[in-house]
């Protein structure tokens, strides 16, 4: 994340279109100001400024002429950032694509791409640009085709690039709204907001605003006064790009502040407000990481994974693959190089749990030991114990290893037995030891087994939910005194034998039968 104060934008290309004189459409004076509005932002210092010869207008058209030439040639300059905003009429074609009209656009279906600029033709514009960061911002009418069928902005046979990101002030078949002229300096509702947006701040939002920053708050704005919901498309890492200072009189410190404040902040309101507000948070733990704070390195990691935003919904994370696997393993890595003691355990769990390389996990568990945590070592004695047994804690649905379902057992005869009857006291007399809590009992026992079998890590990793209720039951029948469990729970282990524990389970459910 970079302040667009200290960034130079002489690498960088801002073409602003708008158009608001017409033949075959009333004059929209309303677009004017906005255009004016979008224009002043971008020379205000908030947004930078940028300079003025990195903004190309494009206002008020009456023809096409060479304006798909000039696009070209502009956004061909920018390396660092192409920004392309149109405010205006958009109608779309017999194909049903998005056309930006100018002044003599015709309505009629035949004439309409011939006469206005193809939102194709500014997307291959882009596509020619080698800029590293790609923004579209469209206010107009039905500016959702802008990301229909090939909606890229970037090319896949150029570099890589960092990011694309379009705004559009309406969904695909939906009109855009502006100010009646009654309302005193007019202006198209969408580019008001954002303007208003950024020119005023966030509250709560980190020092850089982002478009997903700014998009939030507009989408809220425009609903709740019953105008168009706006829309976006991102690709890469563009929703990380800060277009503008936080304006906002609680805004964080700028970039410098202290890490260790900035990541408690962010912390509190990970743990206090909505998954809504989870790029906010990222963007401030962002911040933190980039000046070297290792626990924000390893929130970031955990953001990746897809832990976090689990835990503010209250459901189970899902499973964590492709670029997001990447980004959590480099961040883990990072706070590792720089000495943190938990990066190295997140590691290990990767290296363990989706790499499946055990050898990568044990060195990273062993680093995190070496490092003081104690939650490594129990990872590392669970890992070290399996790998000594030969059992693999991760079997797939279908595997070799997997059991049959257990078929539905008929209801047992109402009949109570002699035996049953002495059964029944001796467990009662078993759970006096846990004032006949059977909950606290069979909790307790658990715990006792689990270690005895390895720690949560170990052997007993291997057996499922099912399994581990037939080993637990079986362990429980033999009614081992609470002063000596763990010794029990430890000659029960032994009595199955190290590694044995699962065809251990397989067994009681064939006796069970």
């Amino acid at each position: 994340m970079t302040d667009p104060a200290d960034r130079d934008y002489s690498r960088s290309r801002a073409v602003l279109m708008g158009t608001w004189g017409y033949t075959d459409f009333e004059p929209a004076p309303a677009v004017e100001r906005s255009f004016n509005r979008m224009r002043d932002l971008l020379l205000d210092p908030v947004c930078g400024p940028w300079p003025e010869e990195s903004i190309v207008p494009f206002d008020n058209r009456p023809t096409l002429g060479t304006t798909q030439v000039e696009l070209i040639d502009a956004l061909i300059e920018a390396t660092d950032v192409a920004f392309f905003y149109y405010v205006g009429h958009g109608i779309y074609d017999h194909r049903e694509r998005l056309c930006l009209t100018v002044g003599d656009t015709r309505l009629d279906a035949h004439y309409t791409a011939a006469t206005g600029l193809p939102f194709e033709a500014v997307r291959d514009a882009f596509r020619f640009s080698r800029a590293a960061v790609k923004i579209a911002v469209l206010d107009c009418c039905y500016a959702g085709l802008a990301t229909e069928e090939y909606g890229r902005l970037s090319a896949n046979r150029l570099p890589p690039v960092s990011g694309a990101y379009v705004l559009m002030s309406s969904s695909a078949f939906e009109t855009s709204w502006y100010e009646k002229e009654v309302v005193a300096d007019a202006q198209t509702y969408f580019t008001k907001a954002f303007v208003d947006t950024v020119r005023a701040g966030i509250r709560g939002a980190p020092a850089g605003l982002t478009f997903d920053h700014i998009f939030g708050v507009v989408a809220d704005r425009l609903v709740e006064n019953g105008r168009p919901e706006p829309g976006r498309r991102i690709e890469d890492h563009a929703a990380r790009w800060v277009f503008a200072r936080n304006n906002a009189p609680d805004a964080p410190p700028e970039p410098g502040a202290d890490p260790d404040a900035v990541y408690r902040e962010a912390y509190r309101r990970e743990t206090k407000e909505g998954v809504e507000r989870l790029p906010v948070i990222t963007a401030m733990y962002r911040a933190a990481a980039e000046a070297g704070h290792t626990p924000s390195m390893n929130r970031l990691g955990q953001i990746a994974e897809g832990r976090v935003q689990a835990r503010m919904q209250g459901i189970e994370p899902g499973p964590v693959g492709g670029a997001a696997l990447l980004e959590a393993t480099q961040w883990y890595t990072k706070a590792s190089e720089a000495g943190d003691p938990v990066g190295p355990l997140h590691l290990g769990q990767l290296y363990e749990e989706q790499y499946k390389d055990q050898d990568r996990a044990l060195y990273w568990y062993a680093l995190a030991v070496r490092r003081g945590n104690g939650a490594a070592r129990e990872r590392l004695t669970g890992l070290e114990q399996r790998i000594r047994l030969g059992v693999d804690a991760s079997r797939q649905p279908g595997g070799e290893n997997e059991e049959e379902p257990e078929p539905a057992r008929p209801a047992p005869p109402p009949d109570v037995t002699v035996a049953d009857l002495t059964t029944e006291v001796l467990r009662q007399r078993w759970l006096a030891d846990w004032d006949g809590r059977e909950p606290l009992a069979f909790a307790q026992c658990l715990d006792v087994l689990t270690d005895a079998c390895g720690g949560p890590h170990g052997e007993w990793a291997a057996l499922d939910e099912t399994e581990r209720e037939r080993v637990l039951t079986d362990f429980t029948a033999r009614l081992p005194r609470k002063a000596d469990l763990a010794s029990a729970a430890r000659r029960y282990y032994e009595d199955v034998g190290p590694g044995n524990l699962r065809a251990h389970a397989v067994g009681l459910r064939r006796r069970a039968k």
